[in-house]
């Protein structure tokens, strides 16, 4: 990294580690959006951060842009997930093909710092991912989109959004996509200002509504769905440096696990140095029991165990970063090697968060205390994205020589 990157990473660190983490209790009990704390990072210039200078971002690098995201996610995991949501959607119109509306969006993004979200997931509630989505339509001038979709993460602190759908073109005709970049404020879009989770309360993960929306064709970009499936085909084929780098998406993710899972383990450290124990005071000497929980061996035994599993991810997760440089040998080599290391940063967030319930114990996890927070907001990670078991599944079928992909932010 170079110095500059140092110097923000640090900047970044400050004031997560004051503000976010003052702001971040009544961030989540009242399901805000961290306003606030976004506005700080937008004068840093930090939402911009993967973008290129010639678009008035800072052209990070990966490393700087995970340790980034680490250190927003110590402080307040919902900045953190709406942060790198907002980087996944702007990091994808940028590689797009260029038209006109994509390069005016990708030029306020980076020199206003203008803010994006992508709804793309099935609406809060919903059970059936085939409803989600959007349909377009032509008429005439324009491209009119209806439909709904879930987890636009940045929804309330965005200008724009990124809409995509399928325009019928009759019986035995192939569609064509519609990608459209409208602002927030188009008349048809709502936010359905619905989101209520069991952590990460503050991301404003809305449910985005499409009622008419109508976007003149110039502002649109429209292309034969056959088309875009065989660059997609293309690339899942090719290797290479830039196409590795599409990962700092996941790799974000994974560093927001991180970020929780160091806060998560410094409070525990913290709290059993001055937890007493069991029978402690008075009755301590009947039942032979230590002072305080940190002397307990119970306690140590898990400590033990959260500590080997952080440090253990932060290694894995930073030398992936790092071998993103240098191009594997085949694309699925690639596949297997991000898949192998989300595995381990899943398995991580797991044990350090059933570590710190366990050791802690009930009197941590109220809501005067921080723990309570930062484990909804741990295990609110781990009930989305990838799964556990299917990680496992595609290492071992990898292993069996067998082909997988990894689909998500980083998807093969």
């Amino acid at each position: 990294m170079q110095q500059w990157e140092i110097d923000l990473i640090q900047q970044v660190s400050e004031l997560s580690r004051t503000k976010f983490v003052e702001r971040s209790a009544q961030t989540d009990r009242e399901g805000k959006f961290p306003r606030k704390n976004v506005e700080e990072l937008v004068a840093m210039n930090v939402p911009a951060m993967a973008l290129t200078k010639d678009l008035g971002g800072l052209d990070i690098s990966v490393e700087a842009q995970t340790r980034i995201m680490e250190e927003v996610a110590y402080g307040d995991g919902s900045t953190a997930v709406a942060l790198n949501m907002h980087a996944i959607v702007a990091g994808m119109l940028q590689t797009m093909p260029p038209f006109p509306r994509r390069d005016v969006v990708l030029n306020d993004i980076g020199k206003n710092g203008a803010l994006i979200c992508g709804p793309g997931s099935i609406p809060s509630g919903g059970l059936d991912n085939r409803q989600a989505g959007f349909r377009a339509e032509e008429d005439g001038d324009f491209i009119v989109l209806n439909g709904k979709a879930g987890f636009a993460s940045m929804s309330e602190g965005a200008k724009y959004t990124i809409m995509g759908g399928a325009i019928d073109r009759g019986e035995g005709n192939p569609p064509d996509l519609a990608l459209t970049v409208p602002e927030l404020s188009t008349p048809g879009i709502k936010n359905m200002l619905n989101w209520d989770a069991m952590g990460l309360r503050g991301t404003a993960s809305h449910d985005i509504v499409a009622e008419n929306v109508r976007i003149p064709k110039t502002e649109a970009l429209v292309i034969p769905t056959a088309m875009m499936r065989l660059v997609l085909e293309a690339q899942a084929n090719v290797i290479n440096v830039e196409t590795q780098l599409r990962a700092r998406g996941a790799l974000g993710i994974l560093a927001i696990w991180l970020g929780l899972s160091q806060a998560a383990f410094d409070f525990t450290i913290d709290y059993v140095k001055q937890r007493h124990g069991y029978l402690a005071g008075g009755l301590s000497t009947i039942g032979n029991q230590p002072g305080y929980r940190s002397e307990q061996a119970w306690a140590q035994f898990g400590i033990g165990n959260m500590e080997h599993w952080l440090e253990t991810g932060r290694i894995v997760l930073y030398d992936t970063v790092r071998r993103l440089e240098t191009p594997f040998s085949d694309p699925q080599a690639f596949t297997r090697h991000m898949v192998r290391t989300v595995y381990h940063l899943r398995r991580m967030s797991e044990e350090v968060s059933q570590g710190a319930m366990k050791v802690c114990g009930a009197h941590a996890y109220v809501k005067n205390r921080p723990l309570e927070r930062i484990f909804r907001d741990l295990v609110g990670g781990n009930v989305m994205a990838w799964k556990t078991d299917e990680l496992q599944h595609s290492l071992g079928l990898s292993a069996l020589g067998q082909p997988i992909t990894f689909v998500g932010p980083a998807g093969s």
